[in-house]
């Protein structure tokens, strides 16, 4: 039995590499049969291997970053309060309270500040500065800041649990092979066992493989010579 089978039998579902590579694996393998043009046997195969691909989550390598967890809807909720807490401070808090020492207090929760800190601090300095929304809102003339702050804090709070829950099924995924893992594993088993039965060389079943993941295919001007009765 050659080496390049034994190496492929065990191989796709415990290949110690990141799910972005995986999910290049992949594509490059589907890319490759697309271009060597095979005859119409390989068409479900090229269908299971194309819907592992879509359904593969690859975003599963992105927990325990410097950013873990950072969904759109998280960014958007950050963005929206840090919006909020400058468009206050430029329309009520500098206008009516800048000759004023309260107005050191407000300094403190500035946009720019805010915006660098990481989201457990940026949670934690936000409730105080909820506490001086609510304790100066009559001199700021906006008797609904209190409302309409908390409103927007909740936001943030809510999409930052969401994240934290996400996180934990992100983690509890990698403690063992996800669904979509197999799944593409699988398909691609499959595309190497027909392979095999196209082409009489291993070579030219191993080619379609490219584990470089950025190597450029040529296959329709060097494609390997498929068995007669196969064709």
């Amino acid at each position: 039995m050659p080496a390049y089978q034994l190496y492929f039998d065990n191989f796709f579902t415990t290949l110690p590499i990141s799910r972005v590579n995986f999910k290049a694996l992949g594509t490059a393998v589907l890319t490759a049969l697309r271009e060597a043009e095979l005859p119409a046997v390989f068409a479900p195969h090229l269908t299971e291997l194309a819907a592992a691909l879509d359904a593969f989550e690859v975003s599963l390598t992105e927990a325990g970053g410097a950013t873990a967890g950072s969904t759109e809807a998280f960014r958007a909720a950050r963005k929206d309060w840090l919006t909020f807490v400058d468009d206050t401070m430029k329309d009520y808090v500098t206008p009516r309270l800048r000759k004023l020492p309260v107005y050191a207090d407000f300094r403190q929760y500035q946009k720019s500040r805010l915006a660098r800190l990481d989201q457990v601090n940026l949670l934690q300095q936000s409730k105080s500065l909820l506490a001086l929304y609510e304790a100066h809102y009559e001199a700021l003339h906006y008797p609904a800041l209190p409302a309409d702050a908390r409103a927007v804090y909740q936001q943030l709070t809510q999409a930052d649990n969401a994240r934290t829950i996400t996180e934990a099924i992100i983690d509890a995924a990698r403690v063992s092979i996800s669904g979509d893992w197999l799944r593409l594993a699988r398909a691609l088993r499959r595309v190497k066992a027909q392979l095999e039965l196209h082409f009489d060389e291993p070579a030219a079943v191993y080619r379609f493989f490219d584990f470089g993941k950025v190597r450029k295919y040529s296959l329709k001007s060097s494609a390997p010579v498929a068995r007669a009765s196969a064709a």
